[in-house]
């Protein structure tokens, strides 16, 4: 279970994200917006290409992004990176992100962990969500960087507070086991509940055993079997059937006649 939670994110390239502030965008660049809009790459391409070769940190982000996708253009990733390269070096924020996961893929460049976990910081320093959850990861680990538990847990923090499921159940999860930071109940509680409310299975799942056990909260029966049921539900959507079926067995162990169970039982069997 802790192998899954604190796995690398595959890499992934975003045009947006909720928390960071992207450069002005000029008429020129916006007009190439437009025509990505109306799906007309080729044009949108040309567009963004002419405001990138002059400099404008939006557009040589786009124009990135475009040869990574093969959009308008010919897919080409050691173009993607150069173009995404530039506009980060610039402070595009989204830009230093995708830099930073091309770097920990080796794509369009060699690998280096040091130079991704770099360009996550200076994402991160802007409010880059996903940069944060991703440094947080390779400082928990000790990749590209010294390890540093106490460190990945402040950047979980920050993510969590920014409303990411993945750090607010890896935060809940460090604070359950004192792995890194000091154990503490009451607030892995309030991040489970962060991430139950987003249906993380493996948070739920934990407020059950918060609740069977009175750890951190008031121990009760009826809170537990409802946490082991949502959970239940949320591993089943994903087509996790086996953890689904231990969150049924865990509902059947406190109360063998609960309704829990058998709903359980004909959710996991459709």
């Amino acid at each position: 279970m802790k192998q899954v939670l604190y796995r690398i994110i595959p890499v992934a390239f975003i045009i947006l994200a909720a928390a960071c502030t992207t450069p002005k965008k000029s008429v020129e660049v916006q007009n190439a917006e437009d025509a990505f809009k109306r799906r007309d790459f080729k044009a949108a391409f040309s567009l963004y290409m002419v405001e990138a070769e002059k400099g404008d940190p939006e557009a040589q982000f786009r124009v990135g992004y475009m040869f990574t996708n093969g959009q308008g253009v010919e897919k080409n990733e050691l173009l993607a990176f150069q173009w995404m390269s530039k506009a980060g070096g610039q402070g595009h924020a989204i830009a230093q992100y995708n830099v930073g996961k091309m770097f920990q893929a080796g794509v369009g460049t060699n690998r280096d962990l040091a130079q991704a976990a770099g360009w996550y910081e200076k994402a991160a320093g802007q409010d880059v969500v996903e940069a944060m959850l991703a440094l947080g990861l390779m400082k928990y680990k000790g990749l590209g960087v010294a390890p540093d538990k106490a460190g990945a847990a402040d950047l979980f923090e920050r993510a969590s507070v920014a409303g990411n499921a993945r750090a607010q159940t890896i935060l809940g999860y460090m604070l359950f086991k004192g792995d890194g930071v000091p154990k503490n109940y009451p607030k892995a509680q309030i991040f489970f509940k962060m991430a139950a409310k987003q249906k993380s299975g493996f948070a739920q799942q934990y407020l059950g055993v918060l609740y069977a056990n009175g750890l951190g909260v008031t121990q009760s029966k009826n809170e537990a079997l409802y946490w082991y049921f949502e959970a239940g539900k949320s591993y089943a959507a994903v087509g996790d059937k086996k953890k689904a079926k231990s969150m049924a067995n865990e509902i059947n162990r406190i109360d063998k006649d609960h309704q829990y169970y058998s709903e359980l039982m004909g959710i996991i069997g459709k």
